[in-house]
């Protein structure tokens, strides 16, 4: 909370961008077959299996990595398989990474190799030091690498908006997220090892051991501890996870044609929108003439105080449907604070507003706890569909490195529309306007003008958080 509040009290202003910004940058189509993975237990299941089947190398980039039960049972997965004489590469943002040395201890193995993006210069002092070194440098820290990618011997790759951890796959007593990840196989998967080699070989990436100091003997002795504590706590766990993996069918994939979108390293030195030019010149015919539109994102909040791409729908009568978390359900302090002043304004555009239920129940989640709305996805003409890290605020935009893939298949956004709506009733508020145009919110027979669990208390810290005018860094 402390950086945050100094990174909004310090927000950088928006970049200028020409309009023939990215206008050479050429997409290219692959073929692939794509399995959207149905469960979130089988989305942590596949990638155990994965790993022990893996032959030749496993690459990795995550946001964030947890050290708990299913972070740690991972790792060791990685170790075994590096055990095996697999290669392992793992590239991690330092946002979350203090003087983590249980993790450090892994890059000694002699086939586990471990970066990290952008690193912080303070590290053993917790927030406080981070706080400071951010306020020194906070253009260079700023950017963070929000990508999330599984790639097992150049032939299997998870794409979608998990990170490793309890909480992404419905395993956390405190909170988990509903999220979503896809398992692609085929030609896709060529320019993804193409990407990977360049973040891997960049000046962005440093050993994790010339940042964090472990004794040449330790033999993974804090590692072990670690796992040992995990098992030895949440054994049921692990069982639940053995026989999730030993049930594992063959994945049901289908048939597509994908293209993929990459960011450019270059936004670590300018702030442009290389992602977000490159997607939108990607797929401008399809934004052009689209009837239908379906917007998924967890973090509503509008580029320089504008939503260019739903106001481009909305001006040629897109049917645009909007889904995203309530104000009571976003794991988010400050995303609900700025997203109450344009819900108003999203409704006056004619969009369909959905937003996820705090109390949002998932049949999928091993325990239901609090519940937070992750998933990160556009659908347009029941056809295009995409798949991956961006979220499309902000922050994506401007000073994360992000990625992700269009899939051109009516089959695939058959599949991503019903994982997202089949259960429209018990996850969502329809939002709408009435005649004195303020938000009304329905669910079944219930009916109220009062915002769903939205305490006094967030009305007074969310007026706080919006005299940061923050809105740049979120």
């Amino acid at each position: 909370m402390m950086l945050v509040a100094l990174v909004t009290g310090c927000a950088q202003p928006f970049p200028e961008v020409e309009d023939t910004f990215e206008a050479r940058w050429k997409s290219n189509e692959y073929q692939a077959q794509a399995y959207l993975i149905p469960t979130a237990d089988e989305a942590f299941s596949r990638r155990v299996d994965l790993v022990r089947n893996a032959k030749t190398t496993i690459d990795m980039t995550y946001f964030s990595w947890d050290k708990n039960t299913l972070g740690l049972m991972l790792l060791d997965e990685l170790k075994q398989a590096a055990d095996r004489g697999v290669q392992v590469r793992l590239i991690l943002d330092d946002l979350l990474i203090f003087n983590e040395k249980w993790l450090a201890e892994l890059s000694q193995h002699e086939n586990i190799q471990i970066k990290i993006f952008n690193p912080f210069n303070s590290r053993k002092i917790g927030w406080m030091g981070r706080v400071f070194d951010f306020a020194g440098n906070q253009k260079q820290l700023d950017n963070r690498l929000h990508e999330k990618y599984f790639n097992v011997d150049h032939h299997s790759m998870i794409l979608g908006g998990r990170n490793i951890g309890d909480e992404y796959f419905g395993f956390s007593k405190d909170a988990n997220f509903f999220d979503m990840d896809t398992l692609f196989t085929g030609e896709i998967i060529k320019p993804f090892d193409h990407n990977y080699v360049s973040l891997w070989e960049s000046e962005y990436v440093t050993p994790i051991n010339e940042l964090i100091a472990v004794k040449g003997d330790s033999q993974f002795r804090q590692f072990d501890k670690a796992y040992a504590k995990e098992r030895k706590k949440n054994s049921h766990i692990l069982a639940v996870i053995e026989r999730s993996v030993s049930n594992l069918a063959t994945p049901n994939a289908i048939d597509v044609e994908v293209t993929p979108v990459f960011d450019s390293l270059h936004k670590l030195h300018d702030n442009k929108p290389y992602f977000r030019a490159r997607a939108e010149r990607t797929i401008s015919e399809h934004l052009d003439n689209a009837k239908t539109a379906i917007i998924s994102t967890p973090y509503v909040v509008p580029s320089d105080g504008e939503f260019r791409t739903i106001d481009r729908l909305r001006s040629n009568n897109t049917d645009v449907t909007l889904i995203t978390n309530s104000s009571a359900s976003n794991d988010s302090g400050f995303i609900p604070a700025y997203y109450e002043k344009h819900r108003t304004t999203l409704l006056q555009k004619g969009v369909n507003l959905l937003e996820y239920k705090d109390n949002a129940i998932n049949e999928d989640h091993y325990y239901h706890a609090d519940t937070y709305y992750h998933n990160k996805t556009v659908i347009l003409d029941n056809t295009l569909t995409y798949i991956g890290s961006s979220n499309f605020d902000p922050r994506s935009d401007n000073l994360n490195i992000e990625f992700g893939v269009f899939v051109n298949s009516p089959e695939f956004a058959e599949q991503i529309e019903h994982y997202l709506l089949s259960k429209k009733s018990k996850l969502y508020w329809q939002v709408a306007l009435n005649k004195e145009q303020q938000p009304v919110w329905f669910s079944g027979d219930t009916v109220t003008t009062n915002n769903p669990n939205y305490s006094g208390m967030h009305k007074a810290t969310h007026w706080i958080f919006r005299k940061m005018n923050a809105e740049s860094e979120l």
